[in-house]
């Protein structure tokens, strides 16, 4: 008998691991693929540093992934990003335009960087610095990401910034994501303030302490992996490879598609919903019929090395997001060789492009040679870069982005309300879809656990 049983290996099942450990509670995570660490994924290839997915996470604002880092022992191996070419773009009226100085993600700190700004018309600048003057919203309830900013800060701030800053993250509709699962900060800052740009004011910017990092984002000399193979090194329980399981009965038995079966005192679910679905399926059918309500994006990125002395566009920045309105196939870009350090050999720097999302999924399952000739023009189109990549990989990410879709907490207690006290629902499918949310996540359903234990 397993105590615990985790599913799924990704980086929530990881953490989870570790609690239980630090607990000296015995446990059988179980990954139904030949490796751990689910969406963070890196590749070395001829000197270049590729990410599937993320390459880097928050550490100041979200703490949790970087204190558990500090656990680990891993911050010796941990890198920041570039701070003295952090510029980053917009793509818009088909040209790359700087961001205006001042922007935190919606809100214009800096009122005169705004107002040089050729982003928006003079009206739309004119809007979203009177967000001072908005009353604050009266009903209750959820409301739509897209409604909460075209409300506060008007239509052009929704598709120049809201969009591609805030939805961009889900690579979501920002008029069906729920404003209380994905920036509920804002929402607090509204209620307290009034306005969030009297709250952003009023809000004293923590003091970094001498072992917090010192850039928003941090990662590894050798890319996010180093993340997991750090985690893999500290685990010392039951981990097993290639162990895709079949279903779960009601006498808290995991069983296995090869026939085992493998008796548990609690189970902690961390696979996407559309996964946990069928899992569940004979144990509680109203959790599974509820599952299918919880709505995936797929996307996809390329990866494209170049020569540096082919490259005629300066990579003076992290890259670029996409304005709404913009007709382009592209979602963003990321300048990984001027983001972060060693990510491309001498004479040499690499780009991803994202594809997918809510506009454009159908481009995820064109085949390899038509992905990466569409990411060629696109940014052709956007950058004049005519050049051969050296190195091209292609990362698709199949009903990988959850939508937490308006109402999505309410769903999601009602969920969980559905589940027998030994089984835990966690993970990016419902409280939180960065690396620090999934942290926090399984540390948190692992102490679920053991009082469950």
């Amino acid at each position: 008998m397993a105590r615990v049983v985790i599913i799924g290996g990704g980086i929530t099942g990881l953490a989870a691991a570790w609690e239980l450990q630090k607990n000296g509670v015995d446990y059988t995570l179980l990954e139904a693929s030949e490796r751990l660490g689910g969406k963070i994924k890196t590749e070395q290839v001829d000197g270049f540093i590729l990410e599937g997915a993320a390459d880097s996470f928050l550490g100041q604002q979200k703490p949790w992934a970087w204190q558990f880092c500090q656990e680990l022992g891993l911050t010796d191996r941990m890198i920041g990003t570039n701070e003295q070419q952090r510029n980053v773009y917009v793509l818009q009226d088909g040209r790359l335009q700087l961001m205006p100085r001042g922007m935190r993600l919606i809100i214009p700190a800096d009122p005169d960087g705004l107002l040089e700004s050729e982003l928006l018309t003079e009206e739309g600048k004119r809007r979203m610095l009177a967000e001072t003057e908005v009353p604050p919203r009266t009903e209750q309830g959820d409301e739509s990401l897209g409604s909460f900013i075209r409300r506060r800060f008007g239509q052009e701030a929704l598709d120049v910034f809201g969009e591609p800053l805030l939805a961009g993250i889900y690579v979501g509709n920002p008029e069906t994501l729920s404003m209380q699962a994905t920036f509920p900060n804002y929402l607090k800052m509204e209620e307290k303030y009034g306005s969030l740009i009297n709250g952003f004011q009023n809000t004293p910017v923590p003091t970094p302490t001498a072992d917090m990092p010192k850039t928003v984002f941090v990662s590894f000399r050798n890319g996010m992996s180093e993340f997991i193979e750090g985690i893999r090194a500290k685990l010392t329980g039951d981990i097993r490879l290639n162990q895709k399981v079949s279903h779960i009965s009601l006498d808290k038995v995991v069983h296995l598609a090869s026939g085992e079966k493998i008796q548990a005192e609690a189970i902690v679910l961390t696979t996407p919903a559309y996964v946990t679905r069928e899992l569940v399926a004979e144990l509680s059918p109203e959790l599974a019929r509820g599952l299918r309500e919880i709505r995936t994006i797929s996307s996809a990125t390329v990866s494209l090395g170049f020569k540096a002395d082919e490259i005629n566009y300066p990579l003076d920045g992290f890259g670029f997001v996409v304005s709404s309105k913009e007709p382009t196939h592209l979602v963003a870009s990321t300048w990984n060789s001027t983001k972060l350090a060693g990510r491309a050999p001498a004479g040499h720097v690499l780009m991803r492009v994202f594809l997918g999302g809510h506009r454009g999924e159908s481009d995820v399952f064109l085949n390899d040679a038509e992905i990466i000739a569409l990411a060629r023009a696109e940014i052709k189109k956007a950058m004049g870069i005519t050049a051969s990549p050296v190195l091209t990989r292609i990362y698709r990410w199949i009903n990988a982005n959850t939508q937490y879709e308006v109402g999505h907490f309410e769903r999601v207690a009602r969920y969980k309300g559905y589940c027998p006290p030994w089984l835990l629902l966690t993970g990016a499918s419902y409280d939180g879809v960065g690396i620090p949310d999934c942290v926090r996540q399984g540390r948190a359903t692992a102490r679920q656990a053991l009082e469950v234990l």
